[in-house]
């Protein structure tokens, strides 16, 4: 199919060409059958499968970068959390959730949780995600929210950064494959031939996002050398970033989830991965970014209170949504995500696509699943052409096709690279990268 560009451009017009979906290779058992209005089944918690806690022992992981003699180096870890799997013949793609740093022990006077603590003293971020990991097995997934405050704490040495997360999944994931072959199963529930390790989707919640997209950019995830991957997909959600790199891009489709109101990652850090890949020269998947109004932080994980900081002096955050409403949604955005990872039928994962937002037909939308939401959109890249990138103010009135761009109904400024301030620049007034400091942000 061959399109015509025109010779003028919109800034308002959609700035990169969508052509064509991703359509992933292998299907999840059939999912429920939607309704005729395009909103998710609803289901009730006695129609779910139950989530199980498992507890597959205490291993000892090691931290390389403290010698022998340091009792830093060999570090004590439970390796437990929930899992829920379909009751159906499989096998079924695998989800693994990542909670976040809230913190797992006792902090001490100092503010810090000295790892290990006794497990009744331990705080069960991972059962947060119950919820989730319930209404993803009633949809063909086999769902596992992991246990890793392990790799949280700043209470037990500064490791390097994904080691400890490294070798916590793989331990998890080992024992599931193990399991799915027939194999010692002490997950508690029935998983011989249920579970498909090598079709892997991980999720992300807080500090859980950079671990999600850290483990699925690992060489031994990209390469599959450990038996299981590689990651068709993450999932990054209200997602923050401590140790790793949010602009190496991501290898996999990647979509994240911003929380309008997020009182705890108030600097949105989240849109980090989505501009990473952007802007990024290598990257080939595709990725999206949904800014969803009047959320918060904590509320996606279930057992967390108030966002420690809050958003004073936000009027537009003084009723954020319900606990309930926000992972309603949350469960139906996630589920349109495997969808398009994992789905065979194309019609399939065009409504999917559709419902999150990525129809490249349809005009942006301004609403996903009933909630205010704004989404930001880049193609895989055999599917896109860049036309409108400006670097320089003269290029606010070029595009790359060689035609022209007008601005319609709205004033433009461009706003150098750089730190700076009115004072320092004379003339940027209109730009804010004083207060805003993430690229992409809608209040930029």
């Amino acid at each position: 199919m061959t399109k015509s560009f025109p010779a003028k451009l919109s800034i308002l017009a959609v700035m990169v060409f969508l052509l064509a979906a991703c359509v992933g290779a292998l299907p999840p058992t059939t999912p429920p059958a939607m309704p005729s209005d395009g909103q998710q089944t609803v289901w009730t918690p006695a129609a779910l499968p139950p989530a199980v806690e498992y507890d597959l022992g205490e291993a000892t992981i090691i931290q390389e970068r403290f010698p022998e003699e340091s009792r830093f180096r060999n570090m004590p870890v439970r390796l437990n959390g929930l899992i829920a799997a379909p009751e159906t013949a499989g096998p079924h793609p695998v989800v693994i959730i990542f909670h976040g740093t809230h913190p797992g022990c006792p902090t001490d006077e100092m503010g810090v949780d000295r790892w290990p603590c006794a497990p009744e003293v331990e705080q069960p971020n991972y059962r947060g995600f119950e919820y989730l990991v319930r209404e993803l097995a009633a949809r063909g997934y086999v769902a596992l929210s992991i246990n890793i405050n392990a790799e949280n704490t700043f209470g037990f040495g500064e490791p390097v950064p994904g080691e400890r997360l490294q070798q916590i999944v793989d331990r998890h994931l080992q024992a599931l494959a193990a399991a799915a072959a027939g194999g010692p199963n002490d997950f508690g529930v029935e998983l011989t031939g249920r579970a498909d390790v090598k079709r892997l989707a991980l999720f992300g919640h807080s500090r859980g996002g950079e671990a999600a997209l850290v483990s699925a950019n690992s060489p031994e995830m990209l390469t599959a050398s450990r038996g299981y991957g590689p990651v068709a997909g993450v999932l990054l959600i209200a997602a923050a970033t401590v140790t790793a790199d949010p602009w190496s891009g991501s290898a996999v489709p990647l979509a994240t989830i911003l929380a309008a109101c997020d009182g705890d990652v108030t600097t949105q850090d989240g849109q980090f991965f989505y501009e990473g890949a952007r802007l990024s020269p290598k990257q080939s998947q595709w990725a999206t970014s949904v800014w969803l109004e009047r959320a918060n932080h904590n509320h996606f994980n279930q057992i967390l209170g108030r966002d420690p900081f809050g958003t004073p002096g936000r009027p537009d955050c003084d009723a954020i949504l319900e606990g309930e409403t926000q992972r309603r949604w949350l469960t139906d955005y996630a589920v349109d995500f495997l969808t398009v990872l994992f789905a065979q039928d194309p019609a399939a994962v065009r409504q999917a696509e559709a419902r999150m937002g990525r129809d490249a037909q349809a005009p942006a939308p301004d609403a996903l699943h009933a909630l205010p939401a704004r989404v930001a959109e880049l193609a895989q890249a055999s599917d896109r052409r860049t036309i409108f990138r400006p670097s320089t103010a003269e290029e606010l009135t070029s595009n790359l096709l060689g035609g022209s761009v007008t601005a319609n109904g709205v004033a433009t400024h461009f706003c150098p690279k750089g730190f700076y301030t009115p004072a320092m620049l004379p003339g940027s007034e209109p730009c804010r990268r004083t207060y805003v400091t993430i690229p992409g942000q809608p209040s930029h």
